[in-house]
Parts: structure tokens; sequence; C-alpha cells
């Protein structure tokens, strides 16, 4: 039946060009890639799309019943997948002036795995209206905090250090000089596929049952070869309905702010990003929040566990590029006691850290790379205030190959 649905949405995106040209004014640009990977992973790790998106290995299994004297980890187990294939296709169709502005539409989809009908992510979805300095978008597509991102040869792109996102939102942009030096980023933002982590575990209810978007407002400067620039995300959401009380919300405010910076002259390109806030396991940090103990019978109050996140990337070269990404997330805490703890790993994620070479050769339209991955994480015994102590770090090793063929 799966099977079935994909061929006929497969279809149906191949019939799409006959009915675009058969419109007046309207033209369509068909873009993607085709990749096959090969990895290997010292240590079981989470990871999306068959393991193509990687992102931290699990926590550590020494127990053992009938030995307890045996301490080895067993979730170091050298894993491999080789000559893996994903693809990606999009299109962006440009169409006739609307109130004044040039019109386009675009989306994208992605297909991964070793075996029918395997995994189908949706990306990207929008309308898009450009005026001379502004740029209205309505649909899915990137979270403003994730315009900027390392160049990696893995597609998880600095996850879980860099924000990793994509929501349906409504955007406007707008440059309020004639050089466009300047750059004002207003947006409302729905959780969707990229949701909040809560007490039914992960997923888009608490932030829609607010009735609330999320308000992103940043602003971004260009100054010669350096573009430096920052925002803030407000968000509002609703943990809990108390269907037996009359449907009553209880609601948990949180706010976060990213600051990032580009640099590229010549050869050179150096790219670093920080984020710090409230709640942002949205974004795929490490974070959350808890409910709030010690209160009036019958009281329920939330507060967001704390934590910031931030990486760095240099790369050189031209058609061969030389570079080293590193990362560093760290979980602060709600500050006051909890009761419950509704986190990314159940909170009992303190630290984590990487450090990740590559190297990338571009010949026509194919991209030859390859990539080693340190990436640490310190788990331990969640606190009552949100914090971890007793921590153990757990390491692993992946070695990724890459050959990837764009259009």
């Amino acid at each position: 039946m799966e099977i079935r649905k994909i061929a006929i949405q497969a279809l149906i995106v191949s019939l799409l060009p006959v009915s675009v040209n058969a419109q007046k004014n309207v033209s369509i640009d068909w873009y993607g890639f085709l990749a096959a990977q090969s990895w290997i992973n010292s240590h079981e790790s989470v990871a999306g799309a068959e393991g193509f998106l990687y992102l931290y290995p699990t926590d550590e299994n020494t127990v053992n019943p009938a030995d307890p004297t045996d301490k080895h980890d067993r979730k170091a187990i050298p894993q491999g997948s080789w000559f893996g294939t994903m693809a990606r296709l999009g299109f962006v169709l440009h169409g006739p002036e609307i109130f004044g502005a040039s019109s386009r539409a675009k989306a994208e989809l992605e297909f991964s795995g070793h075996s029918a009908p395997g995994s189908v992510l949706y990306r990207h979805a929008f309308i898009a209206l450009d005026w001379d300095r502004s740029t209205l978008t309505l649909g899915q597509t990137w979270h403003p905090m994730n315009d900027l991102f390392p160049s990696t040869v893995g597609i998880a792109i600095g996850s879980p250090f860099n924000a990793l996102n994509r929501s349906p939102q409504l955007r406007y942009e707008y440059y309020p000089g004639n050089e466009k030096d300047i750059k004002l980023t207003a947006a409302a933002i729905f959780q969707a596929a990229n949701a909040s982590v809560g007490p039914a575990g992960k997923g888009y209810s608490y932030a829609r049952n607010s009735g609330i978007p999320m308000f992103y407002a940043g602003v971004d400067f260009t100054f010669g070869d350096l573009k430096i620039g920052g925002g803030l995300e407000y968000q509002h959401i609703a943990p809990k309905v108390d269907v037996a009380d009359n449907n009553k919300k209880y609601y948990l405010d949180g706010l976060c702010g990213m600051i990032q910076a580009q640099y590229n002259k010549d050869k050179l390109a150096i790219k670093a990003k920080t984020l710090i806030g409230d709640n942002m396991s949205h974004l795929g940090i490490c974070s959350g929040f808890g409910l709030v103990d010690n209160l009036n019978p019958g009281e329920i109050r939330y507060a967001p566990l704390a934590a910031s996140s931030s990486w760095a990337q240099v790369q050189y070269g031209g058609s061969l590029k030389f570079g080293v990404m590193g990362g560093y997330m760290s979980n602060w805490g709600a500050g006051k006691d909890l009761a419950a703890i509704y986190a990314v790993e159940g909170g009992k994620i303190d630290k984590m850290w990487r450090v990740a070479p590559n190297v990338q050769y571009n010949v026509g339209n194919m991209n030859l790379g390859i990539e080693y991955e340190l990436t640490t994480v310190a788990y331990g015994t969640p606190e009552a205030n949100g914090t971890v102590t007793n921590t153990h770090d757990v390491s692993n090793h992946r070695l990724l190959l890459s050959v990837m063929y764009s259009f």
C-alpha cells in the first residue's frame, strides 16, 4: 500500500512540467542530487534517514545480570553501511507578477534507504513573492535560525550543535537600504515534524494546543566579505490540556537567541554560530523543560531547561577543499526543582562535543567527500534542578565516504 502511494505521488510530480508549461509566463527549474554513501560507526548511535543523518552516540550499557563484574559497554559495537543511496528532488516554479512582485513556488522531497519503499522526507513546500527590497514567504522551509550551516559531507549539517528545523511559517524579509547590506527578518512559525519534546514524547500538539505560533525577529549585516547577524525566538506552548477541568490549558514560555557570522574571501571560508536559550528541543538542541516541584496542591507549572550550543568551521580550497568543524553543547538546567523532566534523552545529557575534519573534491557535477567525526556525550544522572551529575563520556568514531552527483 505504501509503495502504491509513493508511486502515485511520483506520477503526479512527473506530470508537473506538462501542466506548468501549459500556463503562460510560468517556467520550472528542476534540481537535486543522487548520493551513494558508506559509513562506519564505532558505537550505537542516534541517527535518521537510515543512518545518513547522524546525530550522537547513545548511552552505554554496562549491565550484565549474569555477571555483575562484567562492565564492558554492550553498545560499543562497530556498525557500517556500504553504498547506501539517497536522492533529493525539487523544483522551483517561476510565475507571473502578482501584487507588483515576481512570484515563485518551491517543493522538495528526499528519498533514502536500502530497500523499497525506504524513507521519504517532505522538506520544503512554499510560495514566495519577491519585491525589489523585500520577500514574503508562506509555507514550509528552513527556520530562520537555520539560514547558516557548516559545509559538511554528512547531510546533518552540524546537527545537533547546529539548529536543524524546517517548519510551516509566514516570513517577511526586508532590506531597508539600496545596497541591501542590512536585512530585517520577522516570522510567525508553527511546529510540524521538528517539534518539542514533552510529557507525551516528541510532537507538535504542545505548540498547536497553545493556538499561538512561535515568533522570530532577526537582523543581518554585510560588511564586504563579512556577514554577521542574530535573532530571537519566542515560544508559547501548552504541555498539558486538562479535559476533566473544562479543557484548562497549562502553558510554558521560552526565549532563545542566536548569533552567527561568516567570512568568505578567495579560497577561505569561516563560519560560526551560537544558540542560547530555553526549551530548544524543536531546533534539535538537547534540551527541554520540566514540571515544577514543591507547588501547592493542584497547582501545575512548567519551567524550561536552558542550554547553549555552538559550532565553528574553517574551510580552505577551490575544487579541492579541506575543512574542519567543531561543536560544543551544554545543559544549564532549570534553576529550580522539578518533579519531572521532559527532554532529549530524558535529560541525561550534560555536555556534548564534536571534532569533524573533511576533504571534498568537486569535479563537474560530482562531489567526492570523506569525513571523520569524533562525537562525545557526557551522560549522567539528572538532578532535581535539571542539571546532570555523575557523568561518564560515551564516544563514537564515524568515518563517512560520499559520492554525490548534483543537477
